[in-house]
């Protein structure tokens, strides 16, 4: 108290100088009205604006809340898709086409950490083994694919991402179904490299490239991104660039895919090594 005392007999003249001003400025806007006018519209704008200003600021640090429950939203949907596609199965009934799968389940993760500037590249995700991840399960993000499941733990799980040249992953064309191999070159993260399709197949700049679901890994048909350019300088095969749907450089949330027939599938082939 003694403080705010000397504070106030130290500076007694300005703070009674800030005072009349005050009553000056507020004596003026009450009794003129076009002060009053302009008074009320820059208070308006600077009330807008301050409202404007702290609604942006708290959405901004809502927003990785926001991503998580649209990302659990966007889980919960695509298990009832798969619950629905069983059900069609189990009951004989097939809209649209006589294709229904209805073999995947979807959990929700976050990535902890990555890396985007080597040739193997890696992600790790915040759930593991007790979370019912194991090791070849897809990865995808809202974009579209990530990667593969290499290696888990009981909490945590590491990525094989698109972007590490050890990854393969057959892909297709999705307007003509013609499948190849999918590889990175460790160059630019943005793009990679769909190889070993037939020189004769019509591809064009901006083709989509989704997954061609020969594997017990990935559902068919997702998205793994469109046509950059293509090299057609092989004698028998085109070399096709592709810019991945997925930016690796601030995607967050991502799914893991887990195939419910995937050791029928895999007994049943074995008969074939």
């Amino acid at each position: 108290m003694k403080e705010i005392i000397k504070l106030f007999v130290r500076y007694h003249f300005t703070i009674f100088f800030v005072v009349l001003e005050i009553v000056a400025f507020s004596l003026v806007v009450l009794h003129n009205n076009y002060q009053r006018t302009v008074f009320s519209d820059l208070a308006a704008v600077l009330s807008d604006a301050f409202s404007f200003t702290v609604s942006t600021t708290k959405d901004y640090f809502l927003l990785k809340e926001t991503n998580e429950e649209m990302v659990a939203e966007n889980t919960k949907l695509r298990n009832q898709i798969e619950a629905y596609k069983t059900l069609c199965q189990n009951a004989r009934i097939y809209p649209a086409e006589h294709s229904v799968s209805g073999n995947f389940t979807y959990i929700p993760a976050r990535m902890i950490n990555l890396s985007f500037n080597k040739t193997k590249n890696y992600i790790t995700i915040n759930q593991g083994e007790e979370d019912g991840i194991s090791t070849e399960m897809a990865v995808c993000s809202k974009e579209g694919v990530v990667g593969i499941i290499e290696k888990t733990s009981n909490h945590y799980a590491k990525i094989l991402p698109l972007i590490n040249v050890n990854l393969r992953v057959s892909a297709k064309v999705a307007k003509n179904g013609y499948y190849g191999s999918l590889q990175w070159d460790g160059n630019d993260y943005r793009y990679t490299y769909l190889n070993d399709i037939p020189f004769h197949v019509d591809v064009e700049i901006g083709d989509t490239i989704v997954t061609s679901g020969f594997s017990t890994i990935f559902p068919e048909d997702e998205l793994i991104g469109f046509v950059e350019s293509i090299n057609k300088q092989t004698a028998n095969f085109l070399s096709i660039k592709v810019r991945l749907a997925t930016d690796f450089k601030k995607i967050s949330n991502v799914y893991v895919i887990a195939n419910t027939r995937k050791q029928e599938q895999q007994e049943l082939e074995s008969d074939y090594d």
